[in-house]
């Protein structure tokens, strides 16, 4: 079990050659090791005041290993409430550690675990569960969209949302509770219709925001798009123009492409993950192309978004073939979008009927030539519309514990009208009360610490 009464330290900056590096202390004994650390054997500590920048030398022993500034933040003004030490030292790899290791040999101080920092901040009440999640999300976010999601939401625009709403479940649940307590108040708020007006308003908030969590979802993860085709159907091309440089090897060589490439890509100012699979036949070449395709079709299986890709001027057998592998996967293909490529070629006239005809009619379609760059400004816009990626004002980094939880709440708060309107009171203010569980969730406010271990697990050590 962890300790989180006792002080932790950890390297707060990134490994490898930099200026500065980062040696974080923070607990009760935080000052205590910054003392011990700054003085010499035989000297006499001088004193640090919080929130005032020190220049020391930093000692592990009677050795001097280091030199840097010391800061001291007093609790609960500080990142985690606790008394924090920050040691601003040189960077590289060796210092930093030396650092660490004389600190680590004080008593009473211990290596922080994964996201301990920020987890404490947490337990502290300096931040709810919320604004915790998106400084990870902040760190790791992958377009300036996913930037200033995370930073609303580490600036309490989720937490402001959810509050609003569990305070008005909150206002629904006293008058119920007065309703079951005081019977002869019932006619008044339930009997009215009120009561059922303003459940269908709490359905609606909580969907709003489900809306924008899984909007705030799609920034955080980015969207995958899969390539998939005939072999030389110029996937790899399109790859390649997408994002910019060669990443993938081009040639008239059928099955060229052997397994999967993958790229990570902005479009539109949001994040996507693009992956260039091997040519999907049914007679491959050799064994190593039929991993290849195996292994494509398992992208496939996991893609928001497929680009099937479809040579305008080859048979159209070809495309057939191409289709009838992605019904195998899916009895009624969702987000598919076909790609005509090498328009800028002479088009194959089977192939140019065939794609009018039933269903590839249905399917969305766009004509591109990478050699001529015809429709890739075209393609870049319908991916946006297509995948819904199109930000709006007021996005919130969100992850999926979220949109779980914001998915139980309305379908809670929708078994509480089902229950409202056969009259059971009692059966309502149950559902009610799972509803606002679930919000609690999300905040931290209904959680265990098997859930925080979990969250808290996947960020750096340092934070």
């Amino acid at each position: 079990m962890i300790d989180f009464n006792d002080s932790i330290a950890a390297i707060a900056t990134p490994p490898g050659r930099g200026g500065i590096a980062i040696v974080r202390i923070s607990g009760p004994d935080a000052l205590k090791v910054a003392s011990l650390i700054t003085t010499p054997p035989g000297a006499s500590a001088r004193p640090i005041k919080a929130r005032t920048a020190y220049f020391r030398k930093f000692y592990d022993g009677p050795e001097e290993i280091d030199e840097g500034v010391v800061l001291y933040f007093a609790a609960p003004h500080s990142y985690t409430g606790e008394d924090v030490v920050e040691l601003q030292g040189h960077g590289g790899n060796v210092v930093p550690q030396r650092v660490l290791s004389a600190v680590l040999k004080i008593a009473g101080v211990r290596q922080a675990e994964p996201g301990e920092f920020t987890r404490r901040a947490f337990l502290n009440g300096k931040m709810d569960l919320t604004a915790a999640e998106a400084v990870e999300d902040l760190i790791s976010a992958g377009s300036e969209s996913a930037a200033k999601a995370a930073l609303a939401s580490l600036s309490g625009a989720f937490a402001s949302r959810l509050e609003t709403l569990s305070a008005k479940l909150t206002q629904f649940r006293v008058r119920l509770e007065a309703c079951l307590d005081f019977p002869e108040e019932h006619e008044d708020f339930f009997d009215s219709g009120r009561a059922a007006t303003e459940l269908e308003s709490l359905e609606a908030l909580t969907r709003q925001a489900l809306t924008i969590a899984g909007q705030g979802v799609r920034l955080n993860e980015g969207a995958r798009i899969v390539l998939a085709g005939q072999p030389n159907a110029g996937k790899s091309s399109l790859l390649n123009a997408l994002a910019g440089s060669e990443r993938a090897i081009v040639t008239n060589i059928p099955g060229t492409t052997r397994d999967v490439l993958t790229i990570n890509i902005e479009i539109g100012g949001i994040p996507v993950t693009i992956t260039d699979t091997a040519g999907i036949r049914d007679r491959p070449s050799d064994e190593i192309e039929a991993i290849g395709i195996e292994r494509a079709l398992n992208e496939l299986k996991q893609a928001d978004l497929v680009l099937l890709m479809i040579d305008s001027s080859k048979p159209a057998a070809e495309a057939r073939e191409a289709l009838a592998h992605i019904q195998k996967l899916f009895d009624h293909p969702k987000n598919l979008m076909v790609v005509k490529s090498k328009i800028d070629l002479a088009p194959n006239a089977e192939t140019a009927e065939l794609l009018t005809q039933e269903p590839w009619s249905h399917l969305p379609q766009i004509a591109t030539s990478t050699k001529t760059e015809h429709g890739l400004d075209l393609l870049r816009q319908q991916l946006n519309e297509v995948l819904g990626l199109i930000p709006s004002e007021g996005v919130f980094s969100a992850r999926r514990r979220h949109v779980f939880e914001l998915n139980e709440c309305a379908a809670a708060l929708t078994r509480a009208q089902e229950m409202l309107e056969l009259g059971d009171l009692v059966l309502t203010a149950r559902e009610l009360t799972l509803a606002q569980d679930h919000l609690g969730t999300i905040t931290g406010k209904v959680t265990s610490d098997d859930i925080l271990g979990i969250i808290f697990s996947t960020f750096c050590i340092g934070k």
